[in-house]
């Protein structure tokens, strides 16, 4: 994959409204508004993207990583990619930037964040610097500015995406294992004692209750979903030599063990080891994984935990599943948007935008 080029713009500009960009080339089938950062000849940007064009768009110091859409209070929230300190919160209707949340003195964010079953709490993962480097989880209440409540403790070091489980209760946290300090940039600290695993913290208690580590020290454990029903699929970026002929892609229910998904009959070999965007239908019946380094998307059949069908599509990039058409919508860093329809042969465009380069979450707009 090529490295995606980002232009930083002036944090001046987070001071001034979305504002709507020219259209780039026209759609060619229907889908469901987008949150997503990306960046373009022009700048650092997140922002909403809906038909064939920016409807919002900022630009932003730092690389922004994933998003959620807020829909009580109406708000968009982006997240910085470690070692970012700044979340953006925007007003869905204006597109006014309402606040700009800075982590608290000895921590960074993880470029991932979730909503508590009431929407009331924001939780994020973070890396406790001031700690050397501990897993941590943030807590902030939406109702007040988002301010920062405290930390929970993860168990873990890298903690990267997190989910809430349909209890409402839980959190399912993609430990990833690497350690970095700010002050040696992103080095990995420990190569030789990392510890990537799949943890579940109650929220109640602030306590981890469950714990599966990953099957190789060095398979870090980085993204996830979660379906309906609570299993889980989480995928692996591997940090040795390459390949590791390892398996990505795992399933997990409470209380068992990590499955690895089955790639069946498919001729699949990852060359790269790199799972980015998982995202899962609202039925529980498929996943989708984007394999950007190796150019690839999966789609997987989480009834018999089997590889259903696999794309090409140069520097794959976010992955959700929109619900409104039935359908996966993903993004790459080449500027496409492209629907997968469970049962289709082939990806069926959506947009194009010249020169985008979009990073490697996606967020509906719903």
């Amino acid at each position: 994959m090529q490295r995606r080029r980002f232009i930083f713009a002036s944090g001046a500009l987070l001071s001034m409204p979305f504002v709507t960009a020219a259209p780039a080339l026209a759609k060619s089938a229907k889908f469901t508004p987008i949150l997503s950062a990306a960046s373009d000849s022009g700048g650092k940007h997140i922002g909403v993207w809906r038909d064939d064009h920016w409807q919002m768009s900022a630009s932003i110091p730092r690389r922004g990583h994933d998003s959620l859409f807020h829909r009580q209070r109406q708000e968009l929230v982006f997240f910085s990619r470690r070692p970012g300190r700044e979340m953006y919160v925007i007003d869905a209707k204006s597109g006014d930037v309402r606040h700009t949340i800075s982590s608290e003195d000895g921590y960074h964010y993880y470029g991932h964040g979730c909503l508590s079953a009431d929407s009331r709490y924001l939780y994020t993962t973070e890396n406790h610097i001031a700690g050397d480097g501990a897993g941590s989880i943030g807590i902030y209440d939406c109702e007040k500015d988002y301010q920062c409540l405290g930390h929970m403790d993860c168990d873990g070091i890298g903690p990267h995406e997190l989910a809430l489980m349909p209890d409402g209760k839980t959190l399912a946290i993609a430990i990833g294992g690497i350690k970095t300090l700010p002050a040696s940039g992103r080095k990995t600290l420990n190569p030789e004692t990392m510890a990537p695993a799949l943890h579940y913290l109650d929220i109640a208690s602030a306590q981890v209750v469950e714990r599966h580590a990953a099957p190789h020290y060095q398979l870090s454990l980085r993204h996830l979903d979660v379906s309906p029903s609570g299993q889980i699929v989480i995928g692996a970026q591997f940090q040795g030599a390459l390949p590791s002929r390892l398996p990505l892609v795992y399933s997990h229910e409470r209380g068992a063990m990590l499955t690895p998904m089955d790639y069946g009959e498919l001729p699949l070999q990852f060359k790269q080891d790199y799972i980015a965007s998982i995202s899962i239908d609202d039925q529980g019946i498929h996943a989708v994984t984007s394999c950007p380094r190796d150019n690839l998307v999966c789609l997987w059949d989480l009834r018999n935990q089997q590889l259903k069908q696999v794309y090409s599509l140069r520097d794959s990039a976010g992955a959700v599943y929109d619900s409104a058409y039935q359908q996966f919508i993903l993004s790459n860093g080449n500027g496409q948007l492209m629907a997968l329809k469970p049962g289709h042969r082939a990806l069926t465009p959506l947009a194009y935008a010249a020169g985008t380069h979009w990073d490697n979450h996606l967020t509906l707009l719903r």
